[in-house]
């Protein structure tokens, strides 16, 4: 990605109104239960009729951790390649996070009953074609 590109992206984020793209993740798969942006800032969405686990607080503290630990891949990435997502599984949710560009991380979270490659290259369409149309 050019710098030009991350510098216009970034003039940008704090302008976005993220309903558009929370509505077309959530579209992807109907076992999506929450998707989540942090760019220094929080913003998410449940699906209507999903209440969280965790309160707004431990999520917005969970994906501050979750955006370090993608520095901290990306650091590694001169020796495997570009991460493209990362996963963990839970008794009750898969929690999948996606790099958004340099700007900060997309957190899904989902029902156990799901195709994680699908539901990842759907999510990665949507920021791709979300994204790139705002420059």
């Amino acid at each position: 990605m050019s710098s030009n590109w991350a510098k216009r992206l970034s003039e940008l984020v704090g302008k976005i109104d993220y309903g558009e793209f929370f509505d077309q993740a959530l579209a992807v798969d109907e076992h999506i239960r929450l998707v989540a942006i942090y760019d220094s800032k929080f913003h998410a969405k449940f699906r209507n009729g999903i209440e969280g686990y965790f309160k707004e607080k431990e999520i917005k503290s969970s994906l501050s951790e979750a955006q370090n630990r993608w520095s901290f891949r990306k650091k590694m990435s001169f020796k495997i390649g570009e991460p493209k997502f990362a996963m963990a599984q839970y008794g009750k949710v898969n929690r999948i996070t996606i790099p958004l560009y340099n700007e900060g991380v997309i957190l899904v979270t989902s029902e156990l009953d799901v195709d994680i490659n699908k539901l990842v290259d759907g999510i990665i369409e949507v920021r791709t074609r979300f994204f790139d149309n705002l420059t």
